[in-house]
């Protein structure tokens, strides 16, 4: 070997272990660049927030094959979902061919799926969550301008995936969760075989808030023959599972157009037992269904045959056939026995109002007593035309026999049905009652139902009895919890309502002797209730589609710390409106008249309009029972006594009971006979301040107070409170809901404290209800102790015959005269004066008197003084005069 090949292997040899060393540095050296600029660019490219906890990329285990990894990856929404996580992933890898990068056709043999979940969502006005890429003109030209992309991918695998899929314009949620499998074919080839072995712990499916699985196990062992340049799929050996069901899959399904789909699939399942039939209901699948004893025969297939484009859907006919067969479970005593069950459910294919929904068949027996019922469904979009029946005796009695009810559980009594319908919705509608047949009645005795998770329910009587026209409630007595309620009357357009939510009218007469709407708040509702900054009628929602008259008497209700006796009256609930007129009933230790409507017509923004008529209430009743009072009106807790009161308001229902109250608009005036008034902090802080205790504790009467409320603040007009002994307060002003208050007024002094120069003494009263700040207006209290003084002193000397001199009449008199008496006359104003104002001050009594009085004093003989000098200089124009 030469020195120079030796020289040059030595180079080769150099090189590659730069080459390995980079491979094995440039994940660690360039992580946190790699991971900002994918970060960049994803936040560049889709209206969502993008968020990556760790980034990981590998280009030395697998080479020429890289794995890029990501973990805790966040995609959230915006704008409408701004609260809603589109994607979150536990961790996602992707293994691609590195020099398939600088081609078109990318090589990725597998993409690895764990801990992923997605929530889909689609909102009523058709905005899709998953709708996030961001629209770019240059990123169109370049999708025009660029080769086409291909994609070779082998194989994902997933692992431990959960989806949601909530679609609120047609009321439609599925829910997938633990969705375990694989999925593998050459995703890049023109024909394929795509195999899947999957399996789904858990699926839910509901419509309009009907279940039709909850909870459903799924799995899928399938092969499906792909063409992607014909865009046909057939499947091959494929077997499906749902519950204990298997059913095997075959024919084929294709592309047809940008939106048709061509179908001529067929399932049967020719091992089926009832068993597998009786797994499909939720309430019968439960962790010891596989215990269950079954006999009987059964059988389900069916076909899916023609195009789906547009509104236009291929033919349809699927069966389920169940003979004599019977379940019992190996830990009860008992069985149902001869169940036998014949559905239909087919279309001839185009419009789905070809669909038919048969149940020829569906009867058992239960403790020797057999039921049976029928229910067949045509033209079900443009004019469901509706056959049913039912008969036999249900003795609830007997299902703890035949079915594990959880512990603590009970339940008992009797289901009597001896009823037939059979009828258009157009007939209904159109009130073409000689074309609808509708029979027989519905009885209800003795029905108790027990459990752990909520209060008794005891079901005295109930009937109905079925006509054409209407349903008659001929009788309805229910206790729940210690709650009764007691109803009869009658129900129209009932079939309307239960077929195709129409809105159902009724006429009824409730009775109770006691309710307590606290029982029937939720579990969260009442969590909230205990807060005391929440308000929760925000979560009573009332139903569009229900019209009811409604004549009340309810001996007693309860709502929230409120206790209402006799409350009687007229009700109605239309449009989601609940409006009462002029229902009575006593509360609060009076009584009351309510006039007013609860609106919840528009969900998101519920309403109340109510007129209050309150007539001899009790002042602590109210503070005790009406958390708004607590909240506007504290004051209330320290008064004694009756009232009475009108009170128009309006507000908006806010989450909380301080949004409502900051919300609502109204006023009305309280009067009252008679109230005694006890250790008001305000008023004590006054008393103190003017060294009196008439305010600390006294009686009121004949008190009329009007109010106006807004804007979060409720303002008193100015009105007067007798204090006794002479004295009186005359108020104005506001309270917060903050209770911060902001009042002016004046203090009239009780005759011990008054004087004939200080009797009315001006304040101010701000702060909050608990730390008050009392003020004193202390010049308009000079100014009137002044003006009291000054003309007592004047009307004094004229009562003692000393007039003011008049220097007009002394024209004739000789200029020093007029100095000397003018001189004379101002002095002894002054010593007057003087002596006066040391009066004021001996007379005052308490702090705020004796400064006002010493103020007052200080003013007598600076106006004496002023005039004395007036005096003077009318002397000296005398003097000018005669000159």
């Amino acid at each position: 070997m030469t020195k120079r090949f030796k020289k040059g292997l030595g180079i080769f040899g150099a090189i590659v272990a730069i080459l390995i060393v980079i491979l094995i540095a440039v994940p660690f050296l360039f992580k946190d660049k790699i991971k900002q600029v994918v970060l960049d660019i994803a936040n560049e490219q889709i209206n969502a927030r993008v968020e990556i906890g760790d980034f990981g990329l590998n280009l030395f285990s697998s080479f020429p094959n890289a794995t890029l990894s990501l973990k805790n990856v966040l995609v959230i929404g915006v704008d409408a979902f701004e609260k809603d996580t589109l994607l979150q992933a536990k961790s996602a890898s992707v293994t691609i061919d590195l020099f398939s990068l600088f081609g078109s056709n990318y090589d990725i043999s597998r993409i690895n799926l764990d801990g992923v979940s997605v929530y889909a969502k689609l909102l009523a006005d058709g905005k899709a969550n998953w709708d996030i890429m961001k629209e770019s003109s240059s990123t169109t030209q370049a999708d025009e301008d660029s080769s086409p992309f291909n994609l070779s991918l082998k194989r994902i695998t997933i692992k431990d995936c959960n989806i949601v899929y909530d679609d609120l314009q047609s009321k439609m949620k599925a829910v997938i969760s633990r969705w375990n499998g694989t999925i593998s074919g050459d995703f890049s080839a023109s024909e394929t075989t795509l195999k899947t072995n999957s399996t789904i712990d858990e699926l839910t499916f509901s419509m309009d808030g009907i279940p039709y699985l909850s909870k459903a196990k799924l799995s899928a062992d399938a092969a499906l023959k792909a063409n992607f340049d014909n865009m046909t799929f057939v499947f091959e050996n494929s077997r499906l599972g749902l519950n204990e069901l298997k059913a095997f899959i075959e024919g084929s399904f294709a592309m047809v157009g940008e939106e048709g789909m061509d179908f001529d699939l067929k399932l049967n399942a020719p091992d089926t037992q009832f068993k597998d039939i009786l797994s499909l209901v939720p309430a019968m699948y439960t962790d010891d269904f596989k215990n269950v004893k079954t006999s009987g025969t059964a059988s389900l297939d069916g076909y899916l045959k023609g195009r789906m484009e547009g509104e236009s859907y291929p033919a349809f006919d699927f069966k389920i056939n169940v003979d004599n067969a019977m379940f019992q479970y190996p830990s009860l005593p008992k069985s149902v026995d001869n169940i036998n069950v014949n559905v239909l459910v087919n279309s001839k294919g185009g419009s789905l109002d070809n669909t038919v929904v048969d149940v020829s068949k569906f009867s058992f027996s239960l403790g020797g007593n057999p039921f049976a019922g029928s229910v067949r469904v045509t033209t079900p979009m443009s004019d469901p035309n509706l056959r049913f029946a039912a008969n036999g005796t249900l003795d609830l009695g007997m299902i703890k026999d035949v079915y594990p009810l959880e512990q603590g559980t009970e339940l008992n009594g009797k289901i009597v049905a001896d009823m037939s319908v059979a009828t258009a919705m157009s007939s209904i509608e159109k009130e073409q009652y000689e074309k609808v047949s509708a029979s027989g009645t519905l009885k209800v005795n003795d029905m108790v139902y027990k459990s752990p998770d909520m209060a008794d329910v005891k079901i005295n009587d109930a009937g109905l009895t079925f006509t054409p026209q209407y349903v008659n409630l001929t009788s309805l007595n229910v206790h729940i919890g210690q709650n009764d309620l007691s109803a009869t009357g009658r129900l129209e357009n009932f079939i309307g309502y239960l077929l195709k939510d129409q809105t159902i009218k009724g006429n009824l007469t409730l009775r109770s002797n006691y309710f307590n709407a606290n029982d029937f708040l939720s579990e969260e509702t009442a969590e909230v209730e205990a807060d005391t900054t929440s308000f929760s009628l925000r979560d009573i929602i009332i139903p569009k589609n229900i019209d009811f008259v409604l004549d009340a008497g309810l001996k007693q209700v309860v709502y929230s710390s409120i206790n209402i006796t006799d409350m009687e009256g007229a009700m109605t609930v239309r449009d989601g409106i609940l409006t009462l007129n002029n229902v009575s009933a006593k509360a609060l230790g009076g009584s009351c008249k309510v006039t007013g409507s609860y609106n919840t017509s528009n969900p998101e923004d519920p309403k109340v309009n109510f007129a209050l008529n309150l007539q001899q209430v009790s002042f602590a009743e109210t503070f005790k029972s009406v958390e708004s009072i607590q909240k506007f009106a504290p004051i209330f807790e320290s008064l004694i006594g009756t009232y009475s009161m009108n009170f128009n308001f309006n507000t908006t229902l806010g989450e909380t009971i301080l949004q409502t109250l900051a919300n609502l608009a109204g006023g009305g005036a309280l009067q009252t006979q008679e109230v005694k008034v006890e250790n008001v902090t305000a008023l004590t802080a006054l008393s103190s301040a003017l060294k009196t205790d008439a305010l600390n504790n006294f009686s009121a009467k004949d008190l009329n107070l009007p109010f106006t409320i807004n804007n979060g603040k409720i303002d008193t007009k100015p009105f007067n409170i007798n204090i006794g002994s002479g004295g009186s307060l005359r108020l104005e002003g506001s309270t917060g809901l903050d209770q911060t208050i902001e009042y002016k007024g004046t203090v009239t002094l009780p005759k011990s404290l008054a004087n004939d120069y200080i009797n009315n003494v001006p304040i101010t009263i701000g702060g909050t209800f608990t730390s008050p700040k009392i003020g004193i207006d202390a010049k308009s209290l000079a100014t009137s102790a002044i003006s009291s003084a000054v003309s007592g002193f004047l009307d004094s000397k004229r009562e003692e015959g000393e007039e003011p001199v008049d220097l007009s009449a002394e024209k004739a008199k000789q200029i020093e005269r007029l100095r000397t008496e003018a001189d004379n006359a101002a002095t002894k104003l002054v010593e007057e004066a003087k002596k006066q104002a040391a009066a004021l001050e001996e007379k005052a009594n308490g702090a705020i008197a004796k400064a006002a009085a010493k103020v007052a004093g200080n003013k007598l003989v600076e106006e004496a003084e002023k005039q004395g000098q007036k005096l003077r200089e009318q002397a000296e124009e005398q003097i000018s005069k005669i000159e």
